[in-house]
């Protein structure tokens, strides 16, 4: 059993991977930040963890545009729905959070990131819970589309990165 299984990138991959990776979540950060409205959270935390997937690995299934976007704003739905429904959070974060993933594997729109936008839904406090559907489309959605927006321009110029990849 190898330590670190995953496939290494070679150095100007890691650098893109890296420059793209920062570059997106600084422009979603400032465009979030310009159109919500001082409303937070202004970005999902979970972006952080789909910005790695599409800046490292553009053309992974759980990095392409349907799934990303798709798993982000139903992982919303269900945690909104869950956090309304159960007073127990930890009941609340358990539906939530196994429910989406049961569906992802199931409807096959798997990002696992998303999890985490169930979770946040759930735990996010007070000004998620006030923001209630709202947090579909206002942070998630937004920033979901952005980060697609923005990979698909980062990795334009280099050839063998195109994003989204082509099946």
């Amino acid at each position: 059993m190898k330590l670190f299984p995953s496939p290494k990138a070679n150095n100007k991959d890691a650098l893109i991977g890296t420059v793209g990776a920062a570059l997106a979540m600084a422009v979603t950060w400032l465009v979030s930040e310009a159109l919500l409205d001082s409303v937070a959270p202004i970005l999902a935390l979970s972006m952080g963890a789909s910005a790695v997937i599409l800046f490292t690995m553009p053309t992974a299934p759980a990095a392409q545009p349907a799934p990303l976007i798709v798993a982000h704003c139903v992982a919303a739905f269900l945690g909104v729905l869950s956090a309304q429904l159960f007073d127990n959070t930890a009941l609340a974060v358990g539906i939530a959070v196994g429910v989406h993933a049961g569906l992802m594997v199931r409807f096959g729109y798997m990002h696992p990131p998303s999890g985490g936008t169930a979770l946040t839904a759930v735990i996010g406090g007070e000004v998620v819970t006030e923001l209630g559907y709202t947090f579909i489309w206002r942070p998630v959605l937004l920033n979901a589309v952005l980060l697609v927006v923005l990979a698909v321009v980062i990795n334009a110029p280099f050839a063998w990165r195109r994003y989204p990849a082509k099946n």
